[in-house]
């Protein structure tokens, strides 16, 4: 031992000798502390000198796939293997269905003149299966409009009227809640694609001998689809009125039904109808005839069913004195004693009785309604073709159809119009 701590003392003096000087050496330096240095990270170390590499961070959320979209022209019937449930709620399938969105406005036409510009927004989507197409309309609406040319009493006249079909004042728009989709058939001429309803509706030629400008008239050769919810007359048989409108046959000598409806009338039936709520009868002791309702109630209603009509809720009228007395099995009315006035009076009659669903092409369109206090929800659904060639629209999901959209909202016949929308599958 005495003798290598001898020879490590001798080297020691050699090297010092020779000028050199070994330095051994020691850590002075302080370790770097490590960590996620990144702030973005969720496991952030703000004291961390040195990333090592264990910075966490946020799952990043999945970009979702586009919406359905909406349209103000087009709307895109979505192709389905459920169908929706037809009962005038939102399904939640709708949600993937593109909108058609838009305004409609009243036009200024004469018998619209008193609620020209007045307009409504509404929307439609639509989807199809392997047989069926759907729709689900909505618009805007204050109220739910049931009272359609109801009767009352004129006390100045001692005579039971309607009110008016065609308003004469802002005030006097006594008529239901309705809506309208006009289609091409096969027989559409080429006007339709530029025009749509305005081809039709509101367009018969001048000069014919009647009132132009609120009746219906299609080119020769043509017919035109007319689907007409009508909350009245067809809601409470959960369907759509299918009418057509051909040609007026000599527009220079038109026939009773030409002047009164143009060229408007309803696809074929073999039953169902809804009938005006209506009889002539003598008053009784004179030879005088007057028109009074057919069927009267002693409770408020809008329409008579036939239930109502067999139950006797509704009550057939089966004379009328001059004072304008109604009498029934049972009793009388008096209009004397108030409630029967117009406008007003909240015991008017009703101007429709039904004898039940249409059966037949008329009757081939289901709807299902829902007012929601703001407006109405209504789902339509109809096959997509039909054996009624001539005067129904036959959609084949190859091709595309130029369609418009009408609303009436208690205006009396004045309507809010939309035309040259497309339908595309």
């Amino acid at each position: 031992m005495k003798i290598k701590k001898l020879k490590s003392i001798t080297m020691m003096l050699g090297i010092s000798a020779l000028g050199i000087i070994l330095i051994t050496p020691t850590s002075c330096s302080k370790d770097k502390i490590r960590g996620c240095t990144d702030p973005t990270s969720l496991n952030y170390n703000s004291a961390a000198e040195e990333n090592d590499g264990s910075c966490i961070y946020p799952t990043p959320t999945p970009t979702p796939p586009p919406g359905p979209g909406t349209s103000s022209t087009e709307l895109l019937s979505k192709s389905v293997t459920v169908p929706p449930t037809m009962d005038g709620v939102i399904d939640a399938s709708w949600a993937n269905c593109q909108k058609l969105v838009g305004t409609a406005v009243i036009p200024n036409i004469s018998d619209f003149i008193l609620f020209s510009g007045t307009s409504f927004n509404f929307s439609i989507r639509s989807m199809r299966d392997a047989t069926n197409i759907y729709f689900l309309v909505e618009y805007d609406d204050p109220t739910d409009s049931k009272d359609r040319e109801s009767w009352y009493f004129d006390t100045a006249t001692n005579l039971w009227k309607q009110q008016n079909k065609i308003a004469t004042s802002v005030t006097d728009k006594f008529y239901e809640d309705k809506f309208a989709f006009l289609w091409p058939t096969a027989t559409a001429n080429a006007s339709w694609n530029s025009a749509t309803c305005y081809s039709t509706c509101h367009a018969v030629p001048s000069g014919v001998g009647y009132n132009t400008s609120t009746k219906h008239y299609a080119e020769a050769g043509e017919s035109v689809d007319m689907w007409h919810w009508k909350r009245v007359r067809t809601q409470p048989n959960n369907q759509l009125d299918d009418q057509r409108i051909i040609a007026i046959v000599d527009v220079n000598n038109p026939s009773a039904t030409e002047m009164k409806n143009g060229g408007r009338g309803g696809d074929a039936k073999t039953a169902g109808a809804y009938n005006n709520n209506k009889q002539t009868l003598t008053i009784t002791g004179t030879s005088a005839s007057v028109t009074v309702p057919k069927y009267i109630s002693l409770t408020p209603n809008y329409i008579y069913t036939p239930a109502d009509i067999s139950n006797g809720t509704a009550k057939l009228v089966t004379a009328v004195d001059a004072n304008g007395v109604l009498t029934y099995a049972g009793g009388t009315i008096d209009p004397a004693t108030g409630g029967y006035e117009m406008n007003t009076g909240s015991k008017r009659f009703p101007s429709i009785y039904t004898d039940g669903p249409f059966v037949g092409s008329r009757g081939d369109i289901s709807t299902y309604a829902n007012y929601n206090g703001t407006g109405w929800v209504v789902e339509v659904s109809r096959t997509l073709t039909t054996s009624d060639i001539t005067n129904d629209v036959q959609f084949n999901v190859t091709q595309e159809y130029m369609f418009g959209f009408a609303i009436f909202e208690n205006l009396a016949i004045a309507h809010a119009i939309k035309p040259n929308l497309k339908l595309k599958f």
